[in-house]
Formats: C-alpha cells, structure tokens, sequence
C-alpha cells in the first residue's frame, strides 16, 4: 500500500467535512517504505479519524478555523500515521471507553458509536494498533502503527 497516496485520497473524499471548519496540513515522508493490508479498509480508519477531528473542531466555540494534520513516518520496522487535530478534545474519563464498540458521546442521529471501534479492528487485523491522546480543549492525536511489508529475499 501506499499510505501516502491512500491519505492524499481520504483528504479529498473527507473535504466538505473539514473545508469550512480548518486547515487540512499533511507532513508525509515521501520515503516511506510499502506496507501489507487491504487500501480500502485503511482508507475507512482514515476517513473515520478525519470525520471525527472535524466533529470535534466544529464543536469548539468561536469562529477561528481548527488544523487538522496528518504525518507519516517510518520508525524502524513500522510505519506510524498521525492524525492530529485542534478540537475540543476528549475528557480524561472517555478515553478508556473511545475504543468500546457502540461507545459515542454524540448526540442521537450523530454518531453510532462505531467509527473508532472499527477503526481499532481494523489496525489490529493489519498487525498493527491505534492509539489516542487527548487533554479537554486541546484537541486530540491519533497514531496508527503499522508494519513494514517484509522484502522477499527471492
């Protein structure tokens, strides 16, 4: 897969979701190693995680654009995306809940509680993970690990 392509894609599809409400920056290693997975199921955690960071910007008072950004990085036999974001942010005694299927702190008919849960799902089946970290009015940091495909030494 290439991660940076798949992310330049997510931004555009996600584009009428953050347009209004930030900037959309990316710091994306033009170097970065291929990776194994499925693209689409990839694309899904990145439209989740872009979704959600636009949520959460547009939920913060005042008229001042929020930034959202993305960064990939090789960090020995991984790669590591990370979603950033200048939102609301997620109170302290959310965050061991963020991951449990079902588990919103949207309002009816905003959010089924799924995204983030099939996220996690999906980096776990790749061989990877996604973890968060947030302070309330700070906004939040998502970072997907994934491995680097293996070169065949044929």
């Amino acid at each position: 897969m290439d991660l940076n392509r798949i992310i330049a894609n997510a931004a555009i599809v996600t584009r009428n979701q953050w347009k209004y409400v930030s900037t959309f920056r990316t710091d994306l290693d033009p170097a970065l190693p291929i990776v194994t997975g499925n693209p689409s199921e990839i694309a899904q955690v990145l439209v989740n995680l872009i979704i959600n960071a636009a949520q959460s910007i547009r939920s913060k008072v005042g008229n001042e654009l929020g930034i959202i950004k993305i960064s990939t990085r090789r960090d020995k036999d991984q790669v590591l995306i990370t979603i950033s974001d200048t939102g609301i942010g997620i109170p302290p005694e959310n965050m061991s809940r963020i991951f449990d299927l079902f588990f919103t702190t949207k309002a009816p008919g905003e959010g089924t509680g799924q995204g983030l849960a099939i996220s996690k799902s999906i980096a776990l089946r790749h061989g990877g993970d996604i973890k968060a970290e947030s302070a309330p009015g700070a906004g939040a940091v998502f970072t997907i690990t994934l491995p680097i495909m293996p070169i065949s030494s044929n």
